[in-house]
């Protein structure tokens, strides 16, 4: 059956000022619905029995309607007569909607979406968005990410040198280095991040809206993280911390103390040192790792057995209201981060080593912990990590981790140093 269109001004809706709005009725199987126009009229555009016969509101009319009647021409007369009324409304509005010219800032939207993270994942898709709008010059629209402007965007991060970014002066700086493969990487993954959870928020399948049909993201493949670099330090360094620590002071004797702490309770980070609230009971410390705490079932939770060669480590930094008392020194997380390394920094500078991170300290428990001298299991060390191992995710499931089994690794690569 004919699907038909007229304009009409419905009196009852007339508003309290004496102006209402032109209609179109769209007429389907002898069933009519009403859409509201813009089209605003008043006492003057209408006949005494309340006609329009305004011209130039006729002509608005008009041609509101031709732009609904040239999508309904489209449909073949098997399609439309297996339609409602609703669904011949529902039809035309997804149409006409594809036909407007869908706009986004981008980097606007990407900073909503980051908004909304944990504060470490927050801070990577910050620095990719300062860095896609140092690359157009202006925030983007998402119109404007392309594949060509990915693949141009990728050679832009690997020519510009890192950035450091004051968040006090909200300036940043160039340093002398380049950035690395892990960079281009979590850039263009949050780019690609931000851009699919703009596709799942305005795509509107069930009106058949598509606003961001195509992912170009299935032409445009990021490149993968380069397998890390082994971070670890030789045992001979660690045991050098342990000598020199008491002889040390300020903030080398912090950096030194720290990564010692993190070594001793299987590579804990600083975040979680920083932020952990449980004090340990009958001398297990308990926390739930940051990081991974959103990615995993059991929130990363971790069950640490404090050995007696770190106790004194641990007494030193312990705190009233958190596990330990850095809060107190320092205003935030990232402060205390940038600290300890300064300080590790200082040490290897006095010691005349090659450099290295607070973060060695995980890598080296690690790597310790599954070497020929202690002979742990793999599959321990994985656990005291807290890292997922997809072939035994459903083992996860049914077993109860066996946290006497960690612990004793971790006796066993703490007992290969003198801790007095």
């Amino acid at each position: 059956m004919a699907i038909t269109f007229d304009y009409v001004v419905l009196p009852h809706l007339k508003k309290q000022d004496g102006t209402n709005f032109i209609r179109i009725r769209v007429t389907h199987k002898r069933k009519s619905k009403y859409i509201k126009t813009n089209i605003s009229v008043d006492q003057s555009h209408l006949t005494r029995s309340g006609n329009l016969k305004h011209q130039g509101k006729i002509d608005l009319a008009l041609a509101e309607i031709r732009k609904r009647q040239a999508v309904v021409d489209e449909l073949s007369t098997y399609t439309s007569d297996a339609m409602s009324v609703d669904d011949v409304i529902r039809y035309i509005d997804s149409k006409l909607k594809e036909k407007e010219v869908f706009r986004l800032d981008f980097v606007k939207y990407g900073y909503s979406i980051a908004d909304k993270m944990k504060p470490a994942t927050a801070h990577n898709y910050y620095v990719a968005l300062r860095c896609l709008v140092r690359f157009f010059g202006y925030n983007p629209d998402i119109s404007e990410i392309t594949v060509k402007a990915m693949r141009d965007f990728e050679d832009y991060i690997r020519k510009e040198p890192r950035m450091v970014y004051y968040i006090n002066k909200g300036k940043v700086k160039e340093t002398k280095k380049k950035k690395g493969g892990r960079a281009i990487s979590s850039y263009l993954g949050a780019i690609r991040a931000v851009y699919g959870k703009a596709r799942l928020e305005f795509n509107e399948p069930d009106r058949n809206y598509f606003p961001l049909p195509i992912d170009i993201f299935d032409y445009y493949k990021v490149p993968k993280q380069p397998m890390p670099e082994h971070r670890d330090i030789p045992m001979e360094w660690v045991q050098l911390m342990i000598d020199q620590r008491k002889g040390l002071s300020r903030r080398e004797r912090l950096g030194i103390d720290v990564f010692l702490l993190s070594f001793g309770l299987m590579g804990i980070n600083s975040v979680d040192m920083y932020e952990a609230k449980e004090k340990p009971r009958g001398g297990v410390l308990h926390y739930f790792r940051t990081k991974t705490t959103d990615a995993k079932a059991d929130r990363a939770e971790m069950y640490v057995r404090i050995e007696p060669c770190v106790q004194e480590l641990v007494r030193e930094y312990m705190g009233k209201e958190r596990v330990f008392d850095f809060s107190t020194r320092y205003a935030n997380r990232t402060n205390f981060t940038v600290a300890i390394n300064k300080g590790i920094r200082q040490w290897i500078e006095r010691n005349k080593l090659e450099d290295f991170t607070f973060y060695s300290a995980r890598h080296t428990w690690a790597t310790i912990g599954g070497s020929k001298q202690v002979g742990v299991d793999y599959a321990i060390v994985t656990e005291g990590l807290t890292h997922s191992d997809a072939s035994r995710a459903m083992d996860k499931i049914y077993m109860r981790k066996d946290w006497e089994r960690v612990w004793d690794a971790n006796a066993k690569v703490l007992a290969l140093f003198r801790w007095e």
